[in-house]
């Protein structure tokens, strides 16, 4: 009997019939099989899929093991400042010790600061040394005294011109890129008020209060630093999809049938995504071994912090393969391999957009109707909510990439143009999924970016304040601090006054009284000389022992009231009121909304007493235009007074739960695009691996090169300008989403984003350029030969 052809009814004969399990066994293992055994370019391409899945890999292990960094980073922190932050006093003895904080900022990065004293021989060390430095010398960690020893560090180290006699070890540090020091004194004494007696350091840091919209913002962090990753595997796994759909055509002419070629492909993927698995483990272990030499908007981490949570990263590396033989299953459901070849060109059934533009909307649905459950964002129903609308949104932007990469390809194909023009197009009408599958990671990471942003700069403006609202920050105005300076004010005025970086100072003392019957009324007291008190207020006639009271400033202060400063050592001083000079209006502070208020008083009309153990304060006006001026008026404030603060009225911080969560999404934002952006070089570089013959062919026609390289950057400059594009319009309806949720007014930051979609565009056409020296390599005619 002649021999018939299979069909996709009928089953080859076999004595001894496999089960299901047993066949889909042996399919896939064929599949990994061939995907090492079938010559050089499966070998190339498994190697590509395992390199592009490994990156992958890689982050999910990093993700993985943010939740041991951050226990690390809060033990190292209870374990150097919990009996700092929250001190229990205790008392003098053998084994305790005096210290105070001496913290300060240079070029906008804290370098924190403490002096010590031990009280006996068996004083506890704070953690990271071995030894208390001696009087006048201090202990830094090494990213500081790197600092101090460089160029750019010669302010700094005038502010601290100390001799460096030891090092802070990594138990005293939070992150290897911290600026810390420990300053020996024999000066500290308890009766400053700002130092404080301790026996030991480790200590119960202060409780924090669940912050929903942190926790909203952490949630939403996580699932969009996250899904470009699932994306660019998935994407990876698909290396080499024209290639392989050649050898499945082989396996049908063989006698596979359409359900098993589909099992054979998901083999192959699950051959390099095994592969990509270990490749992934050997990546994330070079990124541990380099990590302690990055340092992202101030965050540093130790290699040793960097350890997988053992259940996540057994998640993240069994998800890998079984996305890997879903993902090929699917797609090979739009792929009809035949004995003679892949069905591509044939005429396909319309898209169908219904459901692609049912995730997106189904995503945003889900999200509003969860605006007003924020308060109950720690409950599991919540948050859940909160992940699978994140999730629909995110991805279902990527599912209308390929049909709207399609549809403006056939309409711009319609329209003729330039050679080059028309291979890009006719490029992308042939096959849009391998157009828009690497400019997926980008839509989503772009997309995700764009709500972030949106979402960290309306709270930024809504946590500090209305800062952002004011315009950018006025820095003409620096407020110096100086604790228990108030008989030296003048002193330290006319100091500062001399300072190269200032251009004019006023110095007083200002703090609280209060009636001694009733304490819930305060009166602000601002005290000077007559000099200093015409440049706060309308004062005209002035003499020594006067006082002026302000207009508009709250409850009467009549003549001879008794009143006692509300803190400070003097607090039960009392002072009998004298009878006002006049009644005068405070000038309005240049760098400040507010109006000064309260009582003006000179010195000679308040008991010194009264004054013992305030603060001076000094506002210094820099000098317009001069390099590094704040910087200058940091170290000579340092210099008068080590415990001094400067701060800046204008610069509102918010919280450090929001700038902690801030600098960490930040940081993860710049490891996703870079992942991304590698995973695109690499995912094109496979593209025109796949399409030499194509290219030998165009070439030995006479195509020349430029056309072949206008064709490729006019391929790429159309994805990305689609996938920006649906990436805003995502972005933007996440990010209003979002702010809906934590109930901010809905605004964006054009700007912001505008830079993010140029960013984006850059970056792409950056990977375009380099992936021409493989397009000039690719055009040989040695394309051409076949085996």
């Amino acid at each position: 009997m002649p021999n018939r052809p299979l069909t996709d009814h009928q089953e080859p004969a076999d004595p001894r019939p496999l089960g299901r399990a047993a066949r889909w066994a042996v399919e896939l293992a064929l599949g990994l099989r061939l995907a090492f055994t079938g010559g050089r370019d499966n070998r190339l391409r498994t190697a590509l899929t395992a390199l592009g899945v490994g990156l992958g890999v890689a982050t999910l292990l990093l993700a993985s093991s943010f939740p041991s960094v951050r226990e690390h980073r809060d033990d190292r922190l209870r374990a150097q400042a919990g009996e700092v932050i929250s001190p229990d006093l205790a008392e003098r003895s053998s084994h305790s010790l005096l210290i105070t904080d001496l913290s300060t900022t240079f070029d906008g990065s804290k370098v924190t600061g403490r002096a010590v004293r031990p009280d006996g021989p068996a004083a506890p060390l704070p953690p990271g040394l071995t030894a208390y430095p001696a009087p006048g010398t201090m202990a830094v960690s090494p990213a500081l005294a790197a600092l101090l020893r460089s160029s750019g560090g010669w302010l700094l180290h005038e502010r601290l011109p100390y001799p460096i006699a030891g090092t802070i070890g990594e138990a005293g540090l939070v992150g290897p890129g911290d600026y810390t020091f420990f300053l020996g004194s024999d000066t500290l004494s308890d009766a400053d008020p700002d130092v404080f007696r301790i026996d030991h350091f480790a200590g119960k840091l202060p409780p924090k209060p669940v912050d929903p919209v942190l926790v909203l913002l952490t949630a939403a962090g996580v699932v969009i630093l996250l899904s470009p990753v699932a994306v660019f595997i998935a994407a990876a796994v698909r290396f080499g999809g024209e290639a392989r759909d050649r050898r499945l055509a082989a396996l049908r002419l063989g006698g596979a049938d359409r359900a098993g070629t589909g099992r054979i492909a998901a083999g192959e993927s699950l051959a390099g995504a095994l592969l990509g698995v270990a490749v992934g483990a050997v990546f994330f272990q070079l990124g541990r071994l380099l990590i302690e030499r990055i340092t992202v908007q101030g965050l540093s981490v130790f290699t040793v912090d960097v350890r997988p949570q053992p259940a996540l990263a057994a998640l993240a590396l069994g998800a890998v393969p079984v996305l890997a033989v879903v993902v090929t299953l699917l797609t090979m459901r739009r792929i009809t391999a035949e004995p003679l070849g892949v069905v591509r060109g044939a005429t396909r059934l319309p898209r169908l957009w219904w459901w692609r533009l049912c995730l997106p909307l189904l995503g945003s649905g889900l999200l509003y109707s969860q605006r007003d459950q924020l308060a109950y964002m720690d409950g599991s129903r919540t948050l859940a909510v909160l992940i699978l609308g994140l999730l629909l949104l995110l991805f279902g932007a990527t599912t209308l990439l390929p049909p709207l990469v399609d549809l403006v390809a056939r309409a711009l194909g319609r329209a003729g143009g330039p050679p080059a023009w028309q291979l890009a197009v006719g490029r992308l009408r042939f096959s849009p999924e391998t157009a828009a599958r690497p400019v997926a990671g980008i839509v989503v990471s772009v997309a995700g970016a764009i709500a972030l942003q949106t979402l960290l700069g309306a709270l930024a403006v809504a946590r500090s304040g209305g800062a952002d609202e004011l315009g950018p920050v006025d820095r003409t105005l620096l407020v110096a601090d100086f604790p228990g300076g108030a008989a030296r004010a003048a002193q330290y005025t006319d100091q500062l006054r001399r300072s190269p970086g200032v251009a004019d100072a006023v110095g007083y003392t200002a703090f609280y009284v209060q009636s001694p019957t009733d304490d819930k009324v305060f009166f602000p007291v601002q005290v000077a000389d007559c000099a200093t008190l015409r440049l706060l207020a309308s004062v005209t006639d002035c003499a020594d022992g006067d006082v002026f009271t302000t207009r508009g400033s709250g409850p009467t202060v009549t003549a001879g009231q008794p009143l006692v400063a509300g803190d400070g050592p003097a607090g039960s001083t009392p002072w009998r009121v004298p009878s006002p000079r006049a009644v005068v209006d405070a000038l309005p502070d240049p760098a400040q909304p507010h109006l000064r208020t309260g009582l003006l008083v000179t010195p000679g009309a308040i008991p010194a007493a009264l004054l013992s153990g305030q603060s001076a304060t000094v506002e210094l006006h820099p000098v317009p235009g001069t390099h590094d001026a704040e910087e200058r008026i940091r170290t000579d404030v340092a210099l008068l007074d080590a415990r001094a603060r400067l701060a800046d009225p204008d610069q509102r911080s918010p919280d450090a739960g929001f700038t902690g969560i801030r600098r960490a999404l930040t940081a993860g934002t710049v490891a996703i695009l870079t992942l991304i952006g590698a995973g695109m070089l690499v995912s094109l570089l496979e593209q025109l691996r796949d399409r030499r013959r194509t290219l030998a062919v165009l070439t030995a026609f006479g195509t020349r090169p430029r056309t072949l390289a206008l064709s490729l950057l006019c391929q790429s400059a159309l994805s990305v300008v689609l996938g920006l594009a649906l990436a805003l319009v995502a972005g933007v309806l996440l990010g209003g989403a979002l702010l809906t949720m934590a109930q901010v007014p809905v605004a964006f930051a054009w700007g912001d984003i505008a830079r993010m979609i140029g960013a984006g565009a850059a970056a792409l056409l950056l990977i375009t350029a380099l992936s021409l020296p493989a397009l000039w390599r690719r055009r040989s005619a040695a394309g051409l030969r076949f085996e």
